[in-house]
């Protein structure tokens, strides 16, 4: 019922392998009805076959592209065209229109001035290039200078939720699917997150490539591990378990697992309550902490049960010498920390400042390990 999806990429002819919760980069598609949207507003024929070569007394870098390309593919996949569009491509963008009332609109939100009223009317109304064009008819933009002023199509990141010892063919992710509701009423839809969601199992292909994370289980397999991954935080969480569950099968002992995860509520984004309550059967994860913000009146948080359980904490941290893992937003990640520190300094008896320290050294050694995101 909620925003969460789990998807699964199958790489056994991708060509690369990967590392129990690495990094996975998703170069993401423009949808189909935001080129063709794009292609009507500028009169471009998404059929036809381009290249690009510098120009005279040019120095060459290369395309962000393969050439030949149709000018459909190109804006598919290499071109930004959802994105809120800066207050300078504002200013470059008024050059091109020939309806004086459309020019002074792009040049007034791109001026300093209008900084206020450009936050309201596109950074805040989630606004890109491909509204613009609807928004100001008059813009009339060669294709060539539509890619100078676009911005490249970026990948997006997101922590491996599978072990690759379990799943060496195939890649788990656990996305949250962008939805935003505009001032006038109207849908934004995330690129990315609404390009995985949508793909369709043996159907469809996905460009995608992996990049070491930071989240690595200690060698040691008899020390515990402490994992705080609320919302899709949880991926590389439910990574390190399967590792874990994987280990433990091989014969090797294991240290304590215990994860806190939270959502809004129960019945939306707590998608692997079935997995996280057969690893407690099957004496994996020893301690689940669960926080659901909206089922009570006062808002419960992951940070809030941590503090409760301080003595236990303070214990796997210090006398067990457990390693804990954070993965979630940034404002999740202070305040988990700001938790660990007032556990440490009042169960390890010592000042903040010690406290603060005392979690730097685990950082160091790789025992305090974060990734989180705005």
């Amino acid at each position: 019922n909620g925003s969460t999806v789990h998807v699964e990429i199958d790489i056994s002819k991708a060509g690369f392998d990967y590392t129990t919760a690495d990094n996975l980069g998703v170069m993401p598609l423009n949808d189909a009805k935001v080129v063709e949207s794009v292609a009507a507003s500028l009169g471009y024929d998404l059929d036809a076959v381009f290249s690009v070569k510098a120009a005279p007394d040019h120095e060459w870098h290369g395309a962000p592209f393969p050439m030949p390309i149709t000018i459909r593919e190109c804006l598919e996949r290499y071109c930004d065209l959802t994105s809120a569009p800066r207050r300078s491509d504002l200013k470059l963008l008024a050059l091109y229109a020939s309806d004086p009332t459309d020019r002074k609109a792009l040049t007034r939100l791109s001026s300093k001035e209008g900084k206020k009223e450009y936050k309201e009317k596109v950074t805040d109304s989630y606004v890109g290039l491909v509204d613009l064009f609807k928004l100001c008819p008059s813009l009339s933009i060669p294709l060539a200078h539509l890619l100078k002023i676009s911005r490249r199509q970026l990948p997006r990141y997101y922590t491996i939720s599978s072990s690759s010892s379990v799943h060496p063919d195939t890649v788990h992710l656990t996305a949250v699917v962008t939805r935003e509701r505009r001032p006038d009423g109207s849908t934004f839809d995330g690129v990315c997150s609404t390009h995985l969601a949508g793909l369709v199992s043996s159907r469809d292909t996905v460009r995608v490539f992996n990049r070491p994370s930071t989240f690595r289980l200690p060698k040691d397999t008899t020390r515990p591990i402490l994992m705080v991954g609320p919302g899709t935080g949880v991926a590389p969480m439910r990574a390190l378990l399967q590792e874990r569950s994987y280990l433990k099968s091989k014969g090797s002992k294991l240290g304590m697992n215990v994860l806190y995860f939270g959502c809004k509520k129960s019945n939306e984004d707590y998608i692997y309550k079935d997995e996280m309550e057969q690893y407690q059967r099957d004496g994996i994860l020893d301690k689940l902490y669960l926080a659901f913000s909206r089922e009570q009146r006062e808002k419960v948080y992951v940070q809030h049960l941590l503090s409760k359980n301080a003595v236990e904490t303070w214990r796997l941290l210090d006398a067990d010498k457990g390693s804990v893992y954070v993965c979630g937003g940034v404002k999740m990640g202070h305040d988990v920390t700001e938790a660990l520190k007032e556990i440490v300094s009042t169960q390890g008896q010592m000042s903040f400042d010690d406290a603060k320290d005392y979690l730097a050294r685990l950082a160091t050694d790789g025992r305090f390990v974060q990734e989180l995101w705005a």
